[in-house]
């Protein structure tokens, strides 16, 4: 009995661990996410000028060739960092720049997503 009851726990500790694996990963997808978001976001807080360079995809009117290739450049990390298949949209609403990111999970291979929004003066 006693050997019996010490399997089913070590049944159990496997699956925890392997559950703690799967959220680990899901978990550093979101860091991934969060800082490529904040790098575009600051980008245009100290360029307000040239906010209509950084949407994605390309709207408006951009007259800063850089920073319209440093968006573009920044699109290419997005899809290269994040697990499956990755997507990366700006847009712009009068001061207010949006990002949304768009990835697929690791080990679930469900949709995520993550939007932030900022005020750009």
């Amino acid at each position: 009995i006693a050997l019996a009851l010490l399997a089913f726990g070590l049944l159990a500790m496997t699956r925890f661990q392997g559950r703690m694996v799967a959220q680990t990963t899901e978990v550093q997808s979101r860091s991934i996410a969060i800082g490529l978001a904040d790098e575009l976001m600051s980008t245009a807080l100290v360029d307000p000028a040239n906010l209509a360079c950084y949407t994605l995809p390309a709207t408006g009117v951009c007259g800063n060739a850089v920073a319209r290739a440093n968006t573009d450049a920044w699109a290419l990390r997005v899809e290269d960092r994040l697990p499956g298949t990755a997507s990366a949209t700006s847009t712009v609403v009068g001061t207010r720049l949006t990002v949304v990111l768009n990835w697929t999970g690791k080990e679930s291979n469900e949709q995520r997503q993550l939007t932030l929004e900022t005020d750009v003066q």
